[in-house]
């Protein structure tokens, strides 16, 4: 591989992993608030 494609592809890695970590914290951020929800009208 030349050295042109490997850092250019390494870049993109980056810029997927801040994606996906981004995505899986959005998910638990909507998980927490409908499970709250739920929570609260099972128990009130």
């Amino acid at each position: 591989m030349k050295e042109c494609c490997k850092n250019s592809f390494q870049e993109t890695e980056k810029k997927s992993n801040v994606k996906k970590w981004f995505n899986y914290i959005v998910y638990v951020i909507l998980f927490l608030i409908v499970g709250g929800a739920l929570v609260l009208q099972l128990f009130s």
